[in-house]
């Protein structure tokens, strides 16, 4: 059988082929494959070149104790995105910028160690971050979910067991909503998944699914049973995880300006509960940010609440249950309808939930 990889057309024929007719079409052939070459054929591949070309120098291999995945630079401030089930446990894992040079081996400038600084069970997601990502890497833009349509193309880039920066192509197979699994945590999941034919493997978890914008549309994160079977965790459910409580820490502005000590700048009595509400200046302008309210019921614990897009609507509840200092649970408001829709539990001595849970309205 012939080979059509060849990377020019035959000028004349081979010696053995028959002349005449036979000839006459052969050469055909070769006309019609050199204006393939130097027409549309010749596009075939580049789409997925530039993809490949424009996006992989965001996406970095991430590396604990036990696992190997990829990961996503996100933004010049050093926020990777990836997995949760790549991390674990893990206060801070390795992670490897892919070298400048195509192929180049890499080097100690190419290797960061990032804080684990976000996670979210449900979902699968952690958020990491390091102190100085390298200047020449465009971060990857976050895409939209109305650009995700059945039979489209997309694309994944990532480190299957372990061969790195590998990309793959695939089309939406479908997008599934509200979509349960189980990860290598063994920990159970759920989230509005985009499946696809992208071929995926090992390493690959935790790396962009990307449309041909060269977007973010998705965490490549499980296969299922059977052949072609490969799922992503959405970029709604991504966006959403970026914008819970953390979206201040996201914000260089507000993260410098929470350096400063929180002050209490007024309070009065509160009726429901009956206690004292503490009006809180968190960075440093004079003006109440939050409010705090400490019920005279030792029983009950310590409430704060926030406007957070100062609309007006209470957009986010924190409850320290038990008086300790110490956060318990978060209650969001994610769609602006005034009443929470998403409840955060945390771990002793953390600042942000581990895990997510909807609440049934």
């Amino acid at each position: 059988m012939p080979s059509f990889a060849s990377s020019s057309a035959p000028t004349a024929l081979p010696p053995g082929l028959p002349s005449g007719a036979g000839a006459a079409r052969t050469a055909r052939f070769g006309k019609v494959v050199a204006q393939l070459q130097s027409g549309a054929g010749a596009t075939r591949g580049a789409k997925e070149a530039e993809v490949y070309k424009d996006a992989s120098p965001a996406v970095v291999l991430v590396m604990t104790d036990t696992a190997l995945g990829s990961g996503a630079l996100i933004d010049a401030e050093g926020h990777i995105l990836t997995n949760l089930h790549v991390v674990g446990d893990s206060d801070t894992v390795g992670v490897v910028f892919k070298p400048k040079a195509e192929g180049a081996e890499i080097g100690k400038a190419d290797v960061r160690l990032a804080e684990v600084v976000r996670r979210d069970e449900v979902a699968d997601l952690a958020l990491l971050r390091v102190a100085e990502p390298p200047e020449r890497i465009t971060p990857l833009k976050l895409g939209d979910m109305a650009d995700v349509q059945v039979g489209a193309d997309v694309h994944a880039i990532g480190h299957p067991t372990g061969e790195a920066w590998t990309y793959t192509r695939g089309i939406v197979s479908q997008v599934r909503k509200d979509y349960e699994w189980a990860a290598e945590d063994r920990l159970p999941h759920k989230a509005t998944v985009i499946q696809t034919q992208t071929p995926i493997n090992p390493g690959n978890s935790g790396g962009p699914l990307l449309d041909d914008k060269t977007e973010l549309v998705g965490v490549n994160s499980f296969k299922g049973d059977g052949e072609g079977l490969n799922f992503a965790v959405s970029i709604d459910d991504v966006k959403a995880f970026l914008t819970r409580t953390g979206d201040r820490m996201i914000d260089p502005e507000v993260k410098a300006k929470a350096t400063c000590e929180e002050k209490v700048v007024g309070q009065r009595r509160s009726r429901k509960p009956r206690g004292v509400e503490y009006d809180i200046d968190s960075d440093c302008d004079g003006q109440g940010d939050y409010v705090t309210v400490v019920p005279d019921d030792k029983k009950l614990g310590i409430m704060s609440v926030f406007d957070t897009n100062s609309d007006g609507l209470i957009d986010m509840m924190l409850f320290d249950d038990d008086r300790d200092g110490q956060t318990d649970a978060a209650y969001l408001d994610t769609d602006g309808d005034g009443k929470p829709d998403l409840r955060g539990d945390f771990r002793p001595g953390e600042s942000e939930p581990y895990r997510y849970e909807k609440i049934s309205q």
